[in-house]
């Protein structure tokens, strides 16, 4: 998948990212709220960006294009396997999302802009049923993206995350409500 919207680019990571990489995802804050034990220095960055580079097929980097730089990257994956079962997605095809920004380009839209265009990308194109994507409790932005984005709750647990026991919620987003807010998206004010 290669996406561009007005202001970002969403392509393949590449080795040369790894500077930028590593500015957004040593921050430890990013770290917590993505799940990950803190990167104390590079070569923890690298185990990670070479998981995202390599080994996941979906993983891209988003590029801002005003500068050039990675400013972030999006994931799309296969259904998390605690998923499977749930009799609301059986006989449905699905992927799930994850994501992560800078904590420097956060709060300007931009990873609305640019979840907006994968869900667009996977619903029109690929002609999937439905996405997935969850957040840790504490994960207020992520929790609010989703929400604007018209994921609604498929349910909640409790799961140990580098020794702390953390409340995780997954969503869902359905293409038919996707198609509906598309033909009539909130109004200013309105609430999503």
């Amino acid at each position: 998948m290669f996406l561009e919207t007005k202001r970002l680019i969403l392509r393949k990571i590449r080795e040369s990212d790894f500077p930028d990489f590593c500015d957004f995802a040593m921050d430890d804050n990013m770290c917590r709220m993505m799940g990950r034990e803190p990167m104390p220095d590079t070569a923890a960055a690298r185990v990670n960006f070479d998981w995202l580079k390599d080994k996941e097929p979906r993983g891209y980097a988003l590029v801002y294009k005003e500068t050039g730089r990675v400013i972030g990257n999006l994931t799309v994956c296969a259904m998390p396997s605690y998923l499977a079962g749930r009799k609301e997605l059986e006989g449905k095809s699905g992927c799930s999302l994850s994501f992560s920004i800078s904590r420097h380009y956060q709060r300007r839209g931009l990873m609305q802009e640019a979840v907006s265009a994968v869900i667009d990308q996977l619903f029109l194109a690929e002609g999937l049923d439905y996405i997935n994507c969850g957040h840790f409790s504490f994960n207020v932005p992520s929790r609010e993206l989703q929400r604007k984005l018209g994921f609604v709750f498929l349910f909640s647990d409790r799961i140990q995350i580098n020794g702390e026991e953390i409340m995780c919620t997954e969503n869902v987003l359905w293409k038919q409500q996707w198609l509906e807010r598309r033909e009539n998206p909130p109004r200013q004010g309105q609430k999503a």
